[in-house]
């Protein structure tokens, strides 16, 4: 039995037995009071009053009776007629609100089952502020996010492909060549073929790394650690390829304080955070320009900061830098180099330890923060 059906059944047969029950108590103290109070009305007058009535009192008596079996027929009837009245308006009106409730239920089953066979752009219609609009809001806002996801995960099948398919097309067209005769295999052209080679293991590494990261599934090796040995250290490894670059690289770091400047983190994982963030800014650091990291904390957080005065990212841009494989079209491109995974590893990771990576406005060049909760410091009496 539908659902419709089940409401009309169940609002018919309340009003029934409601009807039945009020009819009957009716009828029961009609049936008690109505001979009553036409006895009383004619009673016998005189003397004689409160004994058998004599003949001459029957005629009235047996009037008094008649007219009060009479009235209890109309009273009986006059209640059938409200039972079948009210019973008929509630069945229409149960219907009417039967089929208000169910049909929107119905259009979000229709919905669903359309949307489970694959029309993934159907959206159910919001109509009303009842429970039903709730549900057909958040079923809206579930396929909205699955879509959004499930685009997503094309534009990166996509753009992995096509990652992919840029070292192993110079691979392939250059070992032909060597096959053809039309190249020599040269220490120079085998360097050549290594270095695709390594950019193609890079972006395989990366994926792996990306995707244990996203899943929580990367394994942290987390401990009190100095942030300020940390970020020195990665700068300080940066420092030959800066100075060939023709960038400066210039480090703040704050004074000692105690070691107060301390995280629960894995070292390596915030060292590779570092990295890539240094590794991007460099990439995009014209001659002359200087790299600044800086390392900040208060409020109990650690900010780390990478400037740079590249062409920087516009604004319209900044929200996504951290989406895997993303490049803008003219700051961030892909002759940059880079496999483009490497600030959606820094977001991952930096999201394992409890923080945030944001990209910054500035006026020129680009900021890069890293926020990480510092270690609470014992009180010391």
């Amino acid at each position: 039995m539908s659902l419709a059906a089940r409401l009309v059944l169940t609002v018919a047969l309340t009003a029934l037995f409601s009807v039945s029950l009020t009819s009957y108590l009716s009828h029961r103290a009609a049936t008690d009071r109505v001979p009553r109070a036409f006895g009383v009305t004619m009673a016998p007058r005189g003397p004689g009053a409160g004994q058998p009535p004599t003949s001459e009192d029957r005629p009235a008596m047996v009037g008094a009776a008649n007219a009060s079996r009479q009235l209890l027929a109309e009273l009986q009837r006059a209640t059938l007629q409200a039972a079948g009245i009210a019973l008929v308006i509630a069945v229409l009106a149960g219907g009417f609100v039967a089929l208000r409730t169910t049909r929107p239920i119905a259009r979000m089953a229709d919905v669903t089952r359309r949307y489970g066979a694959g029309e993934r752009d159907l959206r159910a219609p919001v109509i009303g502020r009842d429970e039903v609009a709730g549900l057909a809001r958040v079923f809206n806002d579930t396929a909205d996010r699955l879509q959004a996801e499930e685009d997503q995960r094309q534009r990166f099948t996509t753009d992995v492909a096509h990652e992919l398919r840029t070292p192993l097309t110079v691979l392939k067209s250059e070992l032909e060549a060597i096959q053809d005769g039309l190249m020599a295999a040269d220490p120079a052209t085998v360097a050549e073929l290594l270095q695709q080679v390594d950019l193609l293991a890079r972006l395989v590494q990366d994926l792996r790394l990306l995707t244990l990261a996203e899943a929580g599934e990367l394994t942290l090796k987390r401990g009190p650690t100095d942030l300020a040995v940390v970020v020195g250290g990665a700068a300080r490894a940066f420092g030959s390829r800066a100075q060939a670059a023709g960038v400066g690289l210039e480090v703040a770091l704050p004074a000692s304080d105690g070691g107060r400047v301390r995280a629960d983190v894995d070292p390596d994982r915030l060292r590779q955070v570092i990295n890539a963030l240094l590794d991007n800014a460099l990439r995009h650091a014209p001659p002359g320009s200087t790299v600044r990291v800086a390392l900040a904390h208060g409020g109990g957080q650690a900010v780390i900061d990478v400037v740079d005065e590249g062409p920087g990212v516009p604004p319209e841009h900044l929200p996504h830098v951290f989406r895997r494989l993303y490049r803008t079209d003219d700051a961030r491109h892909r002759e940059a180099g880079g496999s483009g995974l490497g600030l959606a590893i820094v977001a991952a990771i930096v999201g394992l330890h409890g923080g945030r990576a944001e990209a910054l406005a500035r006026g020129a060049g680009a900021c890069f923060r890293v926020t990480l909760p510092l270690t609470p410091q014992p009180h010391l009496e």
